[in-house]
């Protein structure tokens, strides 16, 4: 049923007009359109609203317990689910263990990134079964994951600390929450493996999203695991798919984005027997499809309606097969009529994502679980190979060989971004330009890791001085791609490298300062 400015927008042929912008549907003394931050009523269909923060719903009255307010939001119910787990009343041995942050002040960043590391018990071996969330602050809190460790990792078990995306060898995921979720119970047959022959400790990673950069948050939230002694079938893992490198251009009606995780290293078959999608708000459409061969496939995840804040979980009680040879499909959908700017793939709540995450057994049987594409890049063969495509990746991005370091220093000792592009550096970035680990895709990998990898062994100051100096003679190439034209150009090539060298500039005195 429709609340009442449902029935006032429909009463309006669904339209936003001046009319409906300024009707105050549910009588709390807030016009519609100030409560969607529109309060001029200029808004069109396209447009961006004037306000973006401060946002209320205009068919609930606000203040919900204000005394004008409790007769009009009878209807409003804002409880959860509760959380159902029949394992939790079937297994008397059942244990449970609270990981909670101490109370902590959220940063004064739009987008934080924090963790803290517990022990799990070490007295024989367990199975976690199911986690359940405690959520604090639900006015910061985006996601949390649990990371699973098989030795004591880096970090503070005693107060959080700022870890970015970066967790060292914990990379398995073991659990988590998003918005909308009331916890998670395993498939029957399996559990995560804790103890003397498992993961020894877990991380809690929080997501506070902080868009109005208040300075009066402060957060102590957690899961809360049940865990048993009673072991299962199977160990379970969590396999991530999905693409970590596209673009969203403005104004786009839809914009497809594939990841395809067509060589997952398996010692046997696995059983998925979850599946959840993610991405972020511009999301609209997502599917995770399983081929084997040409003639065989079917939708892992089918939804057409995605929404962040009212995840779908897929569980499979007849786990799905997964073979060896068999490929995963991530399909992500965004709709980005409300942006003004490009959108990319990125940590933060505005930025987006596209992955997916199935729970399988047995663990054993993924080498790593890790699937996730970069452009057409299968990154499990970087991850897992000294060379890609005749490009000795890992040589040239950490300077492993005197090759790769004589490479670079050609560029950093004869390019110099801030004089233009210098008669020395032609040749030498002509050269350089077409290495293996400059060109098609790979190139970019490793561009991408050396700029943004949180990985202490990449030399960022190094990478960044030596890819500066490649582009400092891009003006230079594109204007004498053909010297018929060039006589023509020069106007244009002037005003290229007048703004090239404002922009580097302005890059040197950010970094400085």
């Amino acid at each position: 049923e429709r609340n009442q400015f449902g029935r006032d927008f429909l009463n309006f042929g669904k339209i936003w007009s001046e009319s409906l912008c300024r009707m105050d549907s549910d009588g709390d003394g807030k016009s519609n359109g100030e409560e969607l931050g529109d309060p001029n009523c200029v808004w069109r269909e396209g447009d961006i609203p004037q306000f973006m923060t401060g946002i209320t719903h205009p068919g609930v009255c606000d203040p919900m317990n204000a005394t004008i307010c409790l007769e009009k939001n009878t209807w409003v119910d804002c409880s959860l689910e509760s959380f159902q787990c029949q394992a939790l009343r079937d297994d008397p041995d059942i244990k449970n263990m609270t990981l909670t942050f101490p109370k902590t002040p959220v940063p004064v960043e739009e987008t934080n990134y924090y963790c803290m590391a517990f022990e799990f018990p070490q007295d024989g071996d367990y199975h976690m079964i199911a986690t359940e969330p405690i959520i604090d602050n639900i006015h910061v809190m985006h996601h949390i994951l649990l990371f699973g460790c098989t030795k004591k990792p880096p970090i503070s078990t005693t107060e959080p600390q700022h870890c970015g995306m970066g967790l060292g060898d914990c990379l398995d995921v073991i659990g988590g929450w998003t918005v909308g979720a009331t916890g998670e119970c395993l498939h029957k047959d399996i559990g995560f493996r804790l103890g003397q022959h498992g993961y020894s400790y877990g991380i809690l990673q929080f997501h506070w999203n902080n868009p109005l950069k208040r300075s009066d948050y402060v957060d102590g939230s957690g899961l809360m695991i049940h865990y048993t002694p009673n072991k299962r079938i199977a160990d379970a893992g969590v396999l991530v798919i999905g693409q970590n490198f596209f673009e969203i251009p403005p104004q786009q009606e839809e914009v497809h984005v594939t990841g395809r995780c067509n060589n997952l290293a398996l010692n046997g078959p696995i059983n998925i027997t979850r599946a959840i999608n993610h991405m972020h708000y511009l999301g609209r459409k997502m599917t995770i499809e399983h081929f084997r061969g040409e003639d065989e496939t079917e939708y892992i995840t089918n939804e057409p309606d995605y929404s962040y804040d009212s995840p779908k979980f897929y569980s499979f009680s007849n786990p799905i097969v997964f073979k060896p040879g068999d490929t995963l499909k991530t399909t992500c959908v965004f709709k980005s009529t409300g942006k003004k700017k490009t959108v990319f793939y990125g940590d933060g709540t505005n930025d987006e994502m596209c992955l997916g995450f199935l729970t399988y057994y047995p663990k054993q049987n993924i080498q790593s679980p890790f699937c996730v594409s970069l452009k057409d890049i299968d990154q499990m063969q970087l991850f897992t190979s000294e060379e890609y495509k005749s490009c000795r990746h890992w040589d040239f991005l950490l300077s492993l060989t005197e090759e790769m370091r004589h490479l670079k220093n050609q560029v950093i000792e004869n390019c110099q971004p801030l004089r233009g592009c210098l008669s020395e550096c032609q040749s030498i970035v002509k050269l350089v330009k077409r290495h293996p680990c400059i060109t098609e895709d790979v190139g970019s990998w490793i561009k991408n890791a050396a700029l943004f990898s949180l990985d202490q062994r990449v030399n960022r100051t190094e990478m960044e001085t030596f890819y500066l100096g490649l582009s400092s003679c891009d003006v230079w190439f594109e204007s004498h791609k053909n010297d018929d034209n060039s006589s023509n150009n020069g106007s244009q090539l002037t005003l290229s490298l007048f703004l090239y060298l404002f922009h580097t500039m302005y890059f040197f005195v950010t970094i400085m300062f």
